[in-house]
Parts: structure tokens; sequence; C-alpha cells
């Protein structure tokens, strides 16, 4: 991946899982009882994978971690969804196939979200194997004990209240115990150059809002066109998100529609990728990031990650972490006091014209405890 672009992960063609996948299985048919991370020193690596592994949220009692892998080594190319130990080592449980013939389809489950009653929510997405583009697309809700046994409450693409196309969605969280909280984001598939691999362009929209214990619409939240990240509150009427080239987070305050600055990162740089629990933030700022107006797609924000930041927001202070490259989708742990992120390696290679530096397409999850 060059810098700068955008998240460069191919749509539905994701990671490899390092220990493999029950094709039929839901989640405890396979379970392992090593509970070591790959490397302890700090931050501690928690997966390694040729492949990505991505978009990492925390089981709401802080007991476990999930997160999307994909199979390289397999003809379906599933993008699985993991169990994992806070501590890392062996996945603890593993599901790929969500239909019976899912052997000769690519399934995806993306951006999971665990409510503390056991629902699981996740962005599902099936295709012919290879396909550039999923066939079927939605925001489903499950439980974690039968992910497959799934429906969908949202279909994707749909056209928001604001009147743009949604493609995507990430960032997903619970609002509450009867609303979901999402990213909505753009998708675009294009070949940058003759002979180039294609490239997938996801890039925030506006931040949305969808109930799920009724037929409904989901809910554009006001002033957040072009968002770049996003995280409930401490109630289920206060959310924090980011926009496309600011370095400001901003809260608002969804009954009274009353929006303040959290946070200015100023000379720090673009904000986004935000997270908050309690009185602590988390957020990636600066780095590899470019916001542009694409002729064709309009404003777009090209991500390869950045610095990672926690601000305790009673006092205003920022502490900077450091890891073995650049970090996306910094997630803090229930109580606060951990946080797991993608790490994406920085690529520097010699050439006759002089050093070119790159950003590794494949990240992994790293933990970082307490600042």
């Amino acid at each position: 991946m060059k810098l700068p672009e955008p998240e460069r992960s191919a749509y539905l063609i994701g990671l490899i899982a390092l220990f493999g996948c029950g094709h039929s299985d839901p989640f405890g048919a396979q379970r392992f009882d090593t509970d070591q991370p790959f490397n302890p020193s700090p931050p501690v690596q928690l997966t390694v994978n040729r492949g990505p592994d991505r978009r990492a949220a925390w089981q709401p009692d802080g007991s476990a971690l999930l997160y999307s892998t994909q199979l390289l080594n397999t003809a379906d190319n599933d993008v699985c969804l993991a169990v994992l130990a806070p501590t890392g080592g062996r996945q603890r449980a593993l599901t790929c196939e969500l239909t019976p013939t899912g052997e000769q389809r690519t399934e995806a489950i993306e951006s999971a979200a665990l409510a503390s009653d056991g629902r699981l929510a996740f962005e599902v997405a099936t295709s012919n194997i290879r396909a550039l583009r999923p066939q079927t697309q939605g925001l489903a809700l499950a439980t974690l004990a039968r992910p497959p046994d799934y429906r969908v409450l949202l279909s994707i693409p749909y056209t928001g209240s604001s009147g743009r196309l949604t493609g995507a969605l990430s960032q997903l969280h619970w609002l509450g115990p009867n609303r979901l909280l999402y990213l909505a984001e753009l998708v675009a598939t294009r070949q940058p150059c003759n002979g180039c691999q294609l490239d997938t362009i996801r890039s925030g929209i506006e931040v949305a809002w969808l109930p799920v214990d009724q037929s409904a619409s989901p809910q554009m939240v006001p002033g957040t066109d072009f968002a770049s990240g996003v995280s409930p509150g401490a109630n289920e009427n206060e959310v924090y998100y980011t926009l496309a080239g600011d370095a400001r987070v901003y809260h608002q305050d969804l009954t009274t529609g009353m929006v303040t600055v959290a946070h200015d990162f100023g000379a720090a740089g673009t904000a986004r990728d935000v997270h908050v629990v309690g009185s602590r933030m988390a957020a990636v700022v600066g780095g590899r990031v470019a916001s542009v107006a694409d002729p064709v797609l309009g404003p777009v924000q090209w991500d390869s990650g950045g610095t990672l930041h926690v601000v305790d927001l009673q006092d205003g202070s920022d502490l900077v972490l450091t890891g073995p490259g650049l970090f996306r989708r910094p997630q803090l742990s229930p109580s606060g006091d951990e946080i797991v992120a993608e790490i994406y390696p920085l690529i520097i290679t010699t050439t006759d014209f002089g050093v070119d530096t790159t950003v590794g397409r494949d990240g992994d999850l790293y933990l970082l405890g307490r600042p």
C-alpha cells in the first residue's frame, strides 16, 4: 500500500486465520487453552498473519476480543469472526461459514459489536468466489453463541436520510440496548493505473443509528457529513465523532442536538477512529492521511494510519503512544485500562531513486496497557 492512500483491504478478501476454520460449525466447536501472546514485549502483539487482522471489539465484560480474520489458503476466501483472549494466544473460537453451502461462496463477517445480553451485531456480505463486489450485504443481528442464525436488519447499499448512498459500514457500536451506531461509508473500486492492482476505496460519509426492535430506517446524526470516526458516550443519548480533514473530536447530545468540541488536537493533525470509555478517549491522529475532492467520488479521506493518542477528557492531558508502525481503529477496554488496535508496519525500500517508504497492506492486533 503506497503512501498516502486509502485502506487497501480488498472488499471481502481478507485475512488468514492462523489456526484454521471450522467450516460447518458455530462458535464452540474447537477450543484452545493457550492464552499467551505471540510477542509479550510492549506493545503486546496479539496476532500474527500473512494477511490483516482488523476491526477488533471488546466483549462488554472485557473477557475476550472479537475481530475479523480471513483465510487465504482456502478456495472461498471467507472473512471469519474470531474470539481471542485479551492476553492473546490461540483463538478461542472461529466462525467462517454462515450457510450450508458456504464453501461455494465467499462470506464475510465484519465490524462485530457484542451487547451485554449476548446479542451480536455485524456487517455480513456474500459473493461469488473472487468477486470484486458483494452480491448480498447487510447489517445483521444474531447471538454470539450462534452467528449463522442471523436476521438482516438493514440491506446495504441504501440511500440514507441525507440522500447519499451508503455502500458499507464500520465502527459499529451498541447505543443503549435498542440502537446501533455506526459510520456509514462510501465504497468504490478503481484501478489506479494500467496493470495496477485494483484498489477498494472506503471513506466515511456520515454517522448513523438504527433501532433494532422495530422496522425503521437508519437516521443520520446531524452535522456528521463526511465523518471519519464515531463512538458512543456515557449514555445512549450522546456520541463522539470526527470529521474528514479536521483535528477536532466533537461531542453531540442527541436529545438536544447540542454540539461541543471534546478535544482539539491542533497541529498534531487530522483526528479519526475515535473511541471513548468514561473520561478516556483514544484516537488516531496525523500520520499518512489526506482529504481530497475526488472528481468522481466527491470528498474522500485517504488513510493509511497515524499516531495513537489517549486523552483524559477531564483535564485535557494528551498522551502519545508509539508502536512498530501506524495505528488504526483503537478500542478501549470496558474499564478503559487497555487498548487494542491495528498496527500496520512501515516498509522502507532502497531503490535506484532513493528510499521509498510504504505501509504494509496487512496489519496485526496489538494490546497496549494502561497509559
